[in-house]
């Protein structure tokens, strides 16, 4: 069965609103991890993070998505995907609190860790891969000296090279 996950993707000054093509078995974080350099996005409006930024903003019915500027990609729905769309993890996964700046985001979030490995060798192991993560709490950094623009999504899938610095919170969550 085909179908369409609408997502929003944030670049350092640009959001996006689109839908993204997930055919089963395939979760949205494997279609976003598939390798190549573009994104096929449907759909697809643009639009500046801060008003101050002007943007010829009119829906495309379809465009191709840089994975290099990108910086996060979110579903739109609010709840965690439903079971029947999830593949059962192969590894058992933990859970670790950690804070992030990208060159325009500061985030705070939790990332699902293999019990041996930290954030640093999960990124280090791929750095094409994006890292799924939930509970994500962003500030877009430009703004902070303007118009606040702030980010809540449950899940989210944050690109690797876009990271400047990280670091792990202590506490592992259950």
């Amino acid at each position: 069965m085909d179908s369409t996950e609408a997502v929003v993707i944030f670049s350092s000054f640009l959001k996006l609103t689109g839908e993204i093509e997930v055919m089963a078995p395939l979760r949205l974080s494997d279609v976003v991890n598939r390798r190549a350099d573009f994104l096929d996005v449907r759909n697809v409006s643009l639009e500046p993070l801060a008003s101050s930024y002007p943007v010829v903003s009119h829906v495309e019915p379809s465009a191709l998505v840089a994975k290099a500027s990108i910086v996060f990609v979110a579903p739109v729905r609010d709840q965690a995907p439903e079971e029947g769309r999830r593949r059962p993890l192969l590894v058992e996964k933990v859970i670790r609190r950690v804070a992030i700046s990208t060159d325009a985001f500061s985030l705070l979030c939790e990332v699902f860790l293999e019990p041996r490995l930290g954030l640093r060798e999960t990124i280090e192991r791929n750095l094409d891969d994006f890292i799924p993560v939930r509970n994500l709490s962003a500030v877009w950094v430009p703004a902070l000296a303007r118009e606040p623009v702030s980010v809540q999504r449950p899940f989210a899938l944050l690109q690797p090279r876009r990271i400047l610095s990280f670091a792990e919170r202590e506490d592992v969550v259950s």
